[in-house]
């Protein structure tokens, strides 16, 4: 696989370039997937936020972290990108709900140790070439007995939008155990993104090993998808959904000592 890092331009200005196409696909709830799938989804993982210290690592324009604050969380949510980080504060000042807003990298964050009880993780782990450190620093700034939940792009099975409705996503298993991308614009109820996205898969034990060392344990792994009433009612599904997209993963940072040393390597 070509590394394209050097190419693509950096991540917080690939997000500036769509915050504008961003807000609106959330908050005209254009969004099926997530507003039909992956968000119940991860609710029903979350289970009940109230009175709970969230942070919400690569939160956007922080509609995940307006919902947890209104169900009674106190959250903190940290984005890459400026001008997302702006549409969320301006937004809260109208709603004033019980949420701060951050500029920063997800791999380096500005919190102390063991501030929050819950890390929430939505559609971030494959914007990152090695997203190890970003698992390092969630475990840093969790408590014992803190959780992590993680929703992202199946690594098995997420291919690209032309190749979708394929019989098999071409995918051989000597690519698969590579770091492989995917560079491609958003498709989104029929609007297009401006800007080009870059999403990096790893195989799967890449992602149980990275939580693993970062103090981790594994409390569940689930693959939303719709449910046969969803298909029956709307055709949309069957088209869209041909192969499983999305995986979820819940976890608990229980160990007292973190350990790197034996972390696995970006290529």
């Amino acid at each position: 696989m070509n590394d394209i890092t050097a190419e693509a331009p950096p991540l917080a200005s690939r997000w500036d370039a769509n915050a504008s196409f961003w807000v609106t696909i959330i908050r005209d709830n254009r969004d099926k997937y997530r507003d039909q799938l992956t968000n119940p989804a991860m609710l029903q993982a979350i289970g009940d936020p109230a009175g709970l210290k969230v942070l919400d690592a690569g939160c956007g324009e922080g509609y995940f972290s307006r919902i947890l604050a209104d169900k009674g969380a106190t959250v903190t949510g940290i984005d890459s990108s400026g001008s997302l980080i702006e549409a969320a504060q301006v937004r809260n000042r109208a709603d004033r709900l019980a949420v701060s807003f951050d500029v920063g990298s997800v791999e380096e964050l500005l919190y102390g140790d063991a501030a929050f009880d819950l890390v929430l993780c939505n559609h971030v782990l494959n914007d990152l070439h090695d997203p190890q450190i970003a698992i390092g620093e969630f475990g840093r700034v969790l408590r014992r007995g803190g959780r992590f939940v993680n929703l992202m792009l199946h690594p098995c099975f997420y291919n690209k939008h032309v190749e979708r409705d394929q019989a098999t996503n071409g995918l051989l298993a000597s690519s698969y155990f590579d770091v492989r991308s995917i560079e491609q614009t958003f498709e989104v109820d029929g609007l297009t993104s401006p800007a080009a996205n870059v999403a990096w898969f790893r195989p799967l034990e890449f992602y149980t090993e990275a939580l693993r060392n970062s103090g981790f344990v594994i409390t569940g792994l689930t693959e939303p998808h719709p449910s046969p009433d969803q298909v029956a009612a709307d055709d949309w599904w069957r088209k869209g959904f041909s192969r499983p997209l999305f995986m979820l993963i819940t976890a608990e940072r229980r160990k007292p000592d973190i350990d790197h040393s034996s972390a696995p390597k970006v290529p």
